[in-house]
């Protein structure tokens, strides 16, 4: 317990990016044990492809992770990809499960890079109950929305304001109008997928229901 509670303490003091990290070991092995280097693989997969976890930062985020139960070794017999190559397989533990649930339902650690996250998590949803499925889903559709009204109020500052007029050149206001437009473009695009996702969690959830009162 006191790795658990060393190792909660730094993530909490503000390693934003350590957190992404560890939801994406924790959530692959959710689904099932890995070997190292398949982890690692994995994990530069989804984050790249301009960023990658090294070899070294790899390690010594297992070796935290198992140090504070988070993760254990397992038997290379469970991991579902036949390989040659000898490495150490990892498996996540009931304090892991844990910790893994804690980390899908934080919605208020890391808002600057909210979105990064939200992507990560939609690989891992079917772990969670359709009410807390629906409630990461409208959070972060909440998160689109509030940063749409954001652009597009910084938008019309930008335009109406006639101090910026006055003392911004044409060339920085034209760039800035037109990087805006294409962050609430893309931003409506996202919107409008996490709008999509809601649906079939209803529909989904609706279908079970239906199912349960059938039998």
């Amino acid at each position: 317990m006191v790795y658990l509670s060393n190792y909660l303490r730094e993530h909490y003091q503000g390693k934003k990016r350590n957190a992404v990290y560890e939801l994406l070991v924790l959530g692959l092995l959710m689904h099932f044990p890995l070997h190292a280097y398949l982890i690692a693989g994995t994990t530069n997969d989804i984050i790249g492809p301009w960023e990658r976890i090294g070899r070294g930062n790899l390690s010594n985020l297992l070796k935290k992770l198992e140090q504070a139960g988070l993760i254990a070794p397992a038997d290379p017999a469970l991991v579902p990809f036949p390989t040659t190559r000898k490495a150490r397989v990892f498996a996540i533990t009931p304090a892991g499960r844990e910790r893994f649930f804690q980390l899908m339902l934080d919605t208020t650690s890391n808002p600057g890079t909210y979105q990064r996250l939200f992507h990560i998590k939609v690989h891992h949803l079917e772990f969670l109950s359709s009410q807390d499925q629906r409630y990461l889903v409208d959070h972060y559709l909440t998160y689109c929305e509030t940063t749409l009204r954001y652009l597009r109020t910084e938008t019309l500052d930008l335009v109406s304001d006639p101090v910026k007029q006055e003392h911004v050149s044409s060339s920085m206001r034209g760039n800035a109008l037109d990087l805006m437009t294409l962050l609430a473009q893309q931003w409506e695009l996202e919107a409008a997928w996490v709008q999509r996702l809601r649906e079939q969690i209803v529909e989904a959830q609706d279908s079970k229901e239906t199912h349960q009162k059938g039998t």
